[in-house]
């Protein structure tokens, strides 16, 4: 095979293949980018053994049609930094040739037949049509509730694509939170699509931000988004995702409304003592004349307490949040005021944006020990609390609650029976195939 590529035109389509050739972590990567040339064309074929792409390559004439496993690094190198606009690459059977001005470099190439057969969308069905940006949107959003388990439930670490109407609606889910985004899009067919999260939000930094139209396909085991340059493939995950709706309720008990931006900052503050607390906790108290105080406490470290001002319906509150987790839901909220609804001391928390229901961020709260609640004390900080005042909280109850603080404060308030049914039919599958998420993942 020999061919001549203007070097800056031919890197387009090597950025792309080179990310899906996961050199980040070569462990779980195939060195090499496989690269066909016939008369008329170029195509470069890359994977992770996760994600696999096909991509077209353009700015090459072919000298000498052929077929060469190349390596990535050593090759991505070479064409990055050499100082000519025009290369030539020269490959036999053994050896390659990289020539460019009065440079030379030779270097081995890996055998074509190591190179798995990446999946062919051919016979496929189109689910749908999307905006790339849009895509990428809708991946970034739906996938923050995900998680990496290691082990059973095999749903915690993926992300479910859905179709429907004329929407493409993402949902993922760790057991203590759960994210749902959606966009327009124009749909074929009603479909699911449960994907790797981690492998997905690769795909939605590969993808970008453009206009470029993304078709989605899939014949049941394997998911295509095939752009006009570029083809991706992901294998799907066998298990069954949680009925979200069934998760999500409408109880409402009071409602907050407020600037993203300032409860942004109010808890990044206060997250200063909360990530020395190994629970990570923060209580919540809102007033409904529209004052909440934020306090977070640390054994070793202090205590760190905000007020602030923000529209407040409904009856006095005080819950307990992870602060980490309700930080993810504000930084995927986006700038401006948002809503979030609290459903009682133990229920669900939402968080939408003000004009919009694209995006929903669920949290489930923290149970609060008498060592994190805010102290009756505390609470008379409000001007104008004209609720019955809660007990004084006494030394002894202090004193039990201490040894067990730790683990009250660690575990969430469990989602409903929905998640807990999920969870024992993914646990059942476990026991017969005791198989990790990578190595479903792994097999084309």
């Amino acid at each position: 095979m020999i061919l001549e590529l203007d070097r800056q035109t031919f890197l387009k389509a090597w950025n792309i293949a080179e990310k899906s050739a996961g050199t980040r972590n070569a462990k779980d990567s195939l060195p090499g980018i496989l690269i066909n040339a016939d008369e008329n064309s170029v195509t470069l074929e890359a994977t992770d053994l996760r994600t696999s792409v096909k991509c077209n390559a353009q700015g090459v004439i072919v000298k000498e049609p052929g077929r060469a496993l190349v390596p990535v690094v050593l090759l991505g190198s070479l064409l990055r930094k050499s100082a000519s606009d025009t290369v030539k690459l020269d490959v036999n059977n053994e050896r390659g040739l990289f020539i460019a001005g009065r440079s030379k470099a030779r270097f081995n190439i890996i055998p074509v037949d190591t190179f798995p057969k990446i999946p062919d969308s051919a016979g496929a069905d189109q689910i749908c049509e999307i905006i790339a940006a849009d895509l990428t949107r809708v991946i970034s959003e739906g996938s923050i509730a995900s998680s990496q388990p290691q082990d059973f439930p095999k749903y915690l670490g993926t992300c479910l694509l859905r179709t429907s109407e004329s929407y493409i609606i993402s949902v993922s889910t760790d057991g203590k939170r759960l994210s749902r985004a959606k966009v327009l899009c124009s749909v074929n067919k009603d479909f699911d699509l449960l994907l790797p999260a981690p492998t997905l939000k690769d795909l939605g930094k590969m993808i970008g931000g453009g206009d470029e139209t993304v078709k989605i396909l899939s014949d049941g085991s394997t998911a295509w988004f095939v752009l006009p340059e570029a083809e991706y493939s992901i294998r799907l995950i066998e298990s069954t995702f949680p009925n979200y709706k069934r998760i999500l309720n409408n109880d409402v008990h009071t409602t907050l409304r407020v600037s993203r931006d300032a409860l942004m900052s109010v808890l990044d503050r206060v997250d200063i003592i909360a990530r020395t607390n190994p629970s990570h906790i923060m209580a919540m108290a809102l007033q409904p004349n529209g004052e909440i105080r934020v306090t977070a406490r640390s054994p070793d470290m202090g205590t760190s307490s905000e007020f602030f001002d923000a529209i407040v319906e409904g009856g006095y509150m005080q819950i307990g949040f992870n602060v980490n987790f309700f930080q993810d839901g504000l930084k995927a909220l986006g700038a401006g005021d948002i809503v979030i609804e609290f459903s009682d001391e133990e229920g669900q928390c939402r968080m939408t944006r003000s004009e919009s229901d694209d995006f929903l961020y669920m949290l489930m709260p923290i149970r609060l020990s008498n060592q994190d609640a805010m102290t009756a004390e505390e609470i008379g900080d409000f001007s104008s609390y004209n609720d019955p005042e809660p007990e004084e909280v006494n030394a002894e109850s202090n004193s039990e609650s201490e040894s067990e603080s730790e683990s009250n404060n660690a575990e969430p308030v469990p989602f409903d029976d929905v998640h807990q049914e999920s969870q024992a039919q993914d646990s059942n599958e476990g026991q017969e195939h005791h198989d990790n998420q990578d190595n479903q993942e792994n097999n084309y």
